[in-house]
């Protein structure tokens, strides 16, 4: 069997461009390139269109004129998201949460897997472990307590017997509240004693050969608080459960159930990697490793702190906000059309499901690729263009209630739509005219409105039906600004040119034409049977393969690719530094506080690791010379302020006299620190030769006699011999006669004789 579906994936680039202005956009201040202009459009559907107004319920969007006819417009808002959406594909943006996907947990029930038995056991094995207990929400919190005691059964005739009501044919939240319910209907799960044990009845709902309910243990144990993620995966598994999420026909449900503050039975499980479970019955659904989130991440490590050309060019909100430059309004149709010329459609429009992994998953090979494993998104879904203004039947299904009426437009309508822009550049001006014209490759149609899947909605814009006004170039002379910009990009990153990319190669395919065969939305039994390769082998959708128009000759490739180059050189080189940015930032404030030898040990240290890298150090080098004439000049000051620092010392110590220094206390504070001739004679000199005169002055002279004579009463041992040698035959009173002069050397020698 071959998988079919009406839509397929453009595959998700794991590189985001990111424009170098996107940062300066202003609405205020213009670029000194940039440029406003209208670009106005004429757009046709080639196939019935219907737009949805949730006050005008079967009919598409419209005014009621005058004249009492209903004037149709395509709102501006739903041409603008298309138009977004290309923008985004074509220029390599971010895909992000909450705009572009909703990240969702997908679970599985392995009990009988025909394919893999191992994988059925491990299965059996891990739910077998899981233990009954009970589900609550106290403010914005929500706690498992879990029952104390070991889970029983009852026979269902046993609960038919002592509860008149039970109905054993009904959904599980029926057949619960069937047994037992409060005022409101919700389940109440009455007690019901067993060999002396208290339990209540958890009713498990329709089931094929079904002959018992749950007993849970009226004990309970201490109460868990739950992760907020553990509550949105069990939701996320459990929203399309009937009974869970949904009410049916005002009867309630476990979900409301429990936001309302009512308690819901669960069964809960631990893994050993700290992964808490909960499941709605025994054998419950076992999320798979990955949500969507994650598998986005696996192949696009988006900077959410930086902007793409969408962003850029529409504007984002955030905690930093930035209105779009990008105006459109709406698309009123030429002429009116009857009622009795609209078409009535009545079917059910489903929505594609996420967690059908051979479609939504990167499949590159057998076996399929689950969530469990790390392959990454399919990519961005869009979906495929039918032949010519052929659409097919919406299913029909029994339920009118699920059903949806409307009445399209018919085929042909053209509509007139202005598009402004301001303060724009020349590639931004490209982007838009390269998405509404998919760089004017033939053939390629874009979906608006309701039932894309059944092939309404599809229209085409032509060449002719564009005029630009205000604009200073012709329309391919901006498509081609904007192939340059992002084929540098391409080629930088993935060494291609960007029409010649897979993104790009597989966008423009997916909306050209297909037969109906190739966009047939499989039946319920085909979907399942789909994953079972024995039976059916592996395979997926494949589209064409025509390449998008270029306006790139082979002088302007040749030249994207040297600019290519340069361009991953300068990236690379960036990339190198802003890895180094803390290490950047202390070096910096290490100058600032004029620490200059650790900013130069840094900087060092900095320009080690980018030569690893094969950067360019010139900038640093540079930094590091001028640090070294800061660390020259600091030394060189630190050396006078040292100079200086000596010779006021010096003069202080002149100016307080040469007693100061020869009757200087020792460091015991009582005793002299001169105690004999030869070191008073060393000082004495030093003065000499610090206050630069060849005698002492007579207050000095003074200074020096009243020191000797102290010296001359308690001589030291070894100098007493010389003091006793005649005045002209010792040397100590030849020194004291050339510094006193020999009167006074006379005078202290009589005084020592004595």
């Amino acid at each position: 069997m071959k998988i079919t579906a009406p839509y397929n994936f453009v595959p998700l680039n794991e590189k985001v461009f990111y424009p170098s202005w996107s940062e300066q956009v202003t609405q205020d201040l213009p670029f000194a390139d940039s440029e406003d202009g209208v670009i106005e459009v004429k757009l046709k559907n080639v196939s019935p269109l219907f737009t949805r107004d949730g006050s005008l319920k079967e009919h598409s969007t419209h005014i009621m004129g005058n004249d009492g006819k209903r004037h149709y417009f395509i709102p501006g808002t739903t041409i603008k998201g298309m138009l977004r959406e290309i923008v985004e594909i074509m220029s390599f943006g971010k895909m992000q949460e909450d705009k572009d996907f909703q990240n969702r947990w997908f679970g599985y029930r392995d009990v009988a897997n025909r394919m893999n038995k191992a994988k059925s056991a491990e299965y059996l094995k891990k739910v077998n472990n899981a233990i009954p207990g009970w589900l609550s929400k106290e403010g914005e919190r929500y706690f498992f307590t879990p029952c104390d005691g070991q889970l029983e059964k009852i026979h269902s005739i046993e609960v038919g017997l002592n509860f008149p009501g039970y109905n054993p044919n009904g959904s599980i939240w029926e057949t619960n509240v069937s047994v037992g319910s409060d005022s409101n209907h919700y389940p109440t799960y009455p007690e019901r004693e067993k060999d002396g044990i208290s339990y209540r009845i958890v009713c498990t709902g329709l089931m094929q050969g079904k002959k018992h309910e749950l007993l849970f243990p009226s004990d309970r144990g201490d109460s868990i608080p739950l992760s907020e993620e553990t509550i949105r995966a069990f939701k996320s598994i459990y929203e399309g459960t009937p009974d869970f999420a949904k009410e049916k026909e005002g009867k309630g449900c476990f979900l409301m159930a429990l936001e309302k503050g009512y308690e819901i039975p669960v069964f809960y499980l631990k893994m050993q990697n700290g992964q808490e479970i909960l499941g709605m019955s025994r054998m419950f659904k076992l999320p798979f490793r990955n949500n969507v989130r994650q598998q986005v991440e696996i192949l696009q490590k988006a900077d959410k702190t930086r902007h793409d050309l969408g962003e850029t060019l529409f504007g984002y909100t955030g905690d930093d906000n930035l209105k779009g430059r990008v105006q459109i309004s709406h698309a009123f149709m030429e002429g009116t059309v009857e009622d009795s010329e609209l078409i009535e459609t009545k079917g059910i429009l489903g929505t594609p499901k996420a967690s059908y992994y051979p479609l939504y998953l990167k499949q590159q090979h057998s076996p399929y690729k689950t969530y469990d494993e790390n392959e990454g998104i399919a990519g961005r879904k869009l979906y495929r263009i039918h032949s010519e203004g052929t659409t097919t039947q919406l299913p029909q299904g029994e339920n009118k209630n699920v059903g949806t009426t409307f009445k399209a437009l018919p085929a042909g309508q053209t509509f007139t739509l202005r598009i402004s822009l301001h303060n724009t550049r020349e590639a931004e001006i490209g982007a838009i005219l390269t998405a509404l014209t998919f760089n004017m490759s033939p053939e390629v149609f874009f979906n608006l409105g309701m039932a894309k899947a059944f092939g309404f909605g599809k229209c085409h814009i032509d060449k002719e039906d564009i005029t630009l006004r205000g604009f200073s170039q012709d329309m391919n002379y901006y498509m081609q600004r904007f192939e340059e910009m992002m084929s540098v990009f391409t080629y930088e990153n993935y060494q291609q040119l960007w029409a010649q990319t897979e993104s790009i190669t597989q966008l423009v395919n997916i909306l050209s034409e297909h037969t109906d065969e190739e966009v047939r939305m499989m039946e319920m039994k085909e979907y399942g049977d789909s994953k079972f390769e024995k039976k059916n082998p592996f395979n997926k959708i494949q589209e064409k393969g025509t390449p998008i128009h270029s306006w790139l000759s082979d002088e302007d490739k040749d030249k994207i690719r040297d600019l290519a180059l340069k361009a991953k050189g300068e990236r690379a080189e960036k990339e190198a530094r802003r890895s180094l940015s803390e290490q950047y930032a202390l070096a910096k404030s290490c100058v600032e506080a004029k620490d200059f030898q650790k900013a130069k040990e840094l900087y060092n240290a900095i320009m080690d690791e980018l030569l690893k890298k094969g950067i360019n150090i010139q900038e640093e080098r540079q930094i590091v010379a001028d640090i070294e004439e800061q660390i020259a000049e600091q030394e060189e000051a630190k050396k006078q302020q040292a100079a200086k620092a000596a010779q006021d010392a010096i003069e202080r110590e002149l100016e307080a006299g040469l007693g100061t220094t020869l009757d200087k206390l020792a460091g015991d504070g009582v005793s002299y620190s001169i105690k004999d001739f030869k070191v008073c004679f060393q000082k004495v000199e030093i003065w000499l030769k610090k206050s630069k005169a060849l005698q002492l002055n007579e207050s000095d002279s003074n200074d020096l006699f009243n020191t000797s004579m102290r010296l001359l009463q308690e001589p030291s041992k070894k100098e007493v011999k010389e003091l006793a040698k005649p005045f002209d035959k010792s040397g100590i009173w030849r020194k004291l006669t050339g510094f006193l002069g020999e009167d006074k050397a006379k005078e202290l020698y009589d005084s020592y004789q004595k």
